[in-house]
């Protein structure tokens, strides 16, 4: 007998043991028998799992418990309600389990769960993998009373209270970084997802939208092909509106989700003047229909909305623009926002001529040749075409917008003055394509175009047509004069930043002298280099803008010059000899009366046209020449 107790004790030793390796071998470790140590300050109270496994998330607390679980077609909700949960929601519980720093921590039995909001009410967490493995399980009460520090983030941020529940973990309460408890707020409301669609941009291939208006279809071909407009008529789509539409859809937001029975869903579909709106991608066979319903009366500033793929969910949208949302308000959903309100797209490579044809006035020509400049031709005489002119003609037809779409189906111009035009821009490009924009004018001093050969009628801005060139000076060459420096003789100026002088200019060794207006030799006082950088603006100089020969304003300035030139050079005949010299006059003054004008007015001797500079072309010619 007293043999059978020792055999016995180490029987029952051995079976203890067993037990406690199969237990170790089952839980990894000791902890949840005996529990396990605390987490240290600065370490992860989750650092074990990576997002990516996390499968399913149910949420806990006053007495509602939620399940979720990620499906082909997102997260869902298994109950208590079966709708699809907030992507966001989920991403945020995911990742601030993952990013739960340890800031402090104290044996539960020491501190109050009441204060810490630790009670029964509050709200439990537990993530699990596929094959339904614990990953995280704790308890989420008050936010604490201070904040934390973290790296690479400038602003404190605050910490909360967790009680793990795992075995073993429940013994501390921690104080850890981030605060999420506001997803938990009113029964949970906020992990539904409250956007009616959820698609990815990238894969969508068609938009439907039906309204009173008719059906609008949007479609685009390939992922990387452009969106266009297939009905009701065939039209290029605005880029920044079909941004603004996708962007739109996607942020979609109501105020409210509430559960309706499927008959009460299906008599909300019967509503006549509702808007639908139907999405449809690449990898899918069938669509998403956003069905929302007329509001009652024009001023209320919600309605609602029911969505194909949610049945039995009714939304509560803003009507009206809201503040942080985006509501209905916000999407283009007509035509005529979402068609494109470009004048052309024109490809100015491409082109070869354009003819101006003003209603009065000459036709005129301007035409290249491959690398060549423009030429400009009026009445038979041709001339090296303005660059700046044909800069904003260029950018007038390529950039410019409609402010609205009069008609598509247009047989009668006249209403908008476009039987006789007031202006008519005709493109040739290389190869041989052609096409023509009449501009008109309605008796209200509306403008018009059209393009010839089209039904479309577009209203632009007035400024559009002022913008375009039509008088014959204005396409005069932007370059002033051609001056030689090899036949400058002298340049005398008056006004600017120093005495009026004249300087004498000698090519062969580029030495200047120069005396002023009593005759005093002032060759020792002029810098070189001044002299030289003012020679070079002379002989850039350019022309802003060509004027009319009545242009009142740059006679009245003209009146009183701020800077003339004369510009004496040498001249030779057909056969290259000493033929005498030519003068050449220039005179500029102030456009306005500010203190730094913006630009100058100016006139080339008995040049009937006057013009304008720029201010930097103005200071470079009224520039100091004499040394420091």
């Amino acid at each position: 007998m007293r043999r059978l107790i020792p055999t016995l004790l180490l029987i029952a030793t051995a079976a203890i043991v067993g037990w406690l390796s199969s237990w170790q071998w089952r839980e990894g470790s000791f902890d949840a028998l005996l529990g396990a140590p605390p987490v240290e300050v600065g370490n992860a109270l989750y650092p074990s799992f990576e997002p990516a496994e996390v499968k399913h998330i149910t949420v806990n607390g006053s007495g509602t418990s939620v399940k979720f679980s990620l499906q082909n077609n997102g997260w869902q909700s298994t109950s208590p309600w079966r709708d699809r949960m907030d992507p966001r929601a989920a991403v945020a519980i995911i990742n601030f389990t993952r990013g739960m720093s340890v800031e402090d921590h104290v044996p539960r039995d020491k501190i109050s769960e009441e204060k810490a909001g630790l009670t029964y009410e509050a709200v439990t967490i537990l993530l699990e993998s596929a094959s339904r493995k614990p990953l995280a399980h704790y308890k989420i009460g008050r936010s604490t009373p201070w904040k934390a520090t973290v790296k690479d983030i400038p602003e404190p941020v605050p910490t909360v209270f967790i009680n793990p529940r795992d075995k073993g973990r429940k013994k501390h309460v921690y104080a850890c970084t981030g605060d999420i408890n506001s997803l938990f707020k009113d029964g949970f409301r906020f992990l539904r997802d409250h956007r009616p669609f959820y698609f990815n941009p990238l894969k969508l291939n068609t938009i439907t939208i039906v309204s009173k208006q008719g059906q609008l279809l949007i479609a685009r071909d390939s992922p990387n092909k452009p969106w266009r407009i297939a009905k009701p008529l065939d039209l290029a789509t605005d880029p920044a509106a079909m941004k603004s539409l996708l962007k739109g859809l996607f942020e979609l937001q109501a105020l409210k989700v509430n559960d309706k029975s499927a008959s009460n869903a299906a008599n909300a579909t019967e509503n006549k003047d509702a808007t639908r709106i139907s999405i449809r991608s690449f990898d899918s066979e069938s669509q998403t229909e956003l069905e929302i319903r007329s509001t009652e009366a024009p001023e209320n500033a919600e309605t609602t909305a029911f969505v194909s793929d949610r049945p039995g969910v009714e939304f509560l949208m803003p009507a009206k623009p809201v503040s942080g949302m985006t509501s209905l308000a916000d999407l283009p959903l007509s035509i005529n926002e979402l068609r494109d309100p470009a004048l052309t797209h024109l490809n100015v490579k491409a082109l070869s001529g354009i003819a101006i044809l003003p209603s009065t006035g000459p036709e005129i020509l301007l035409s290249r040749e491959a690398s060549k400049p423009w030429t400009c031709i009026i009445n038979g005489v041709a001339q090296e075409a303005n660059e700046p002119n044909l800069y904003l003609l260029l950018k007038t037809v390529t950039t410019g917008k409609a402010l609205a779409f009069e008609s598509d189906a247009a047989t009668d111009f006249t209403p908008w003055g476009l039987d006789r035009p007031i202006l008519r821009l005709r493109f040739l490009a290389t190869d041989n394509q052609a096409f023509e924009l009449r501009f008109g004018m309605n008796s209200n001093g509306d403008c018009f175009v059209n393009r010839l050969g089209t039904p479309t009628v577009i209203k632009i801005d007035e400024s559009l047509i002022r913008s375009i060139a039509v008088c014959p000076y204005e396409w005069r060459g932007a370059r002033l004069w051609s001056i030689d420096k090899v036949n400058l003789l002298a340049i005398r100026r008056s006004g600017g930043k120093s005495p009026s002088l004249t300087l004498k200019y000698r090519f062969i060794d580029e030495a200047w002298t120069a005396t002023n207006d009593d005759g005093r030799d002032l060759s020792a006082e002029i810098d070189p280099a001044k002299a030289n950088y003012l020679l070079s603006a002379i002989e850039g100089l350019q022309v802003s803008r060509w004027l009319a020969v009545d242009d009142e304003s740059a006679i009245n300035a003209l009146k009183k010059p701020t800077l003339e030139y004369q510009i004496v050079e040498k001249q030779f005949d057909e056969k290259g000899d000493f033929s005498g010299t030519i003068t050449r006059n220039l005179t500029l003054a102030p456009s306005d009366s500010n203190a730094e004008p913006t630009s100058y007015f100016g006139r080339l001797g008995s040049e009937s046209n006057p013009f304008t500079v720029d201010a930097e072309s103005y200071d470079k010619l009224a520039a100091g020449l004499m040394a420091d």
